[in-house]
């Protein structure tokens, strides 16, 4: 909600998705899937504010090297989904917030395509 409240040209763009798909006060959800911008919001929302910011903790089953580091067994291994998300090696303008970015895109909410 503050992404939106922050970025009204995004809210505005939201809510006319949303009267011209949703056609009464309830919504089901098979309708989820004809909205694409709301599907865009949740996708970016997620980038910016992961739930956690680091995935649940790993172990390194054997000695191996990553990006020239090298990672001993029995290491415990954190992913920092927060930096992922705002690494301008992947994201372009990784700090704002744009939705628009995942229309081309064909990953789903865990990553996957």
């Amino acid at each position: 909600m503050t992404e939106l409240i922050k970025n009204k040209n995004v809210m505005f763009k939201l809510q006319e998705e949303l009267r011209n798909e949703i056609h009464s006060n309830t919504t089901v959800e098979s309708k989820l899937s004809k909205l694409p911008f709301l599907n865009a919001c949740i996708k970016e929302t997620l980038r910016l504010h992961p739930p956690a910011p680091f995935l649940l903790p790993h172990r390194a089953i054997r000695t191996c090297e990553v990006m020239n580091y090298i990672v001993p067994r029995g290491a415990r291994v954190l992913v920092n989904v927060w930096a992922i998300g705002r690494d301008p090696k992947y994201w372009e303008d990784p700090l704002s917030f744009k939705p628009e970015r995942f229309f081309s895109s064909k990953l789903d909410f865990k990553g996957r395509f």
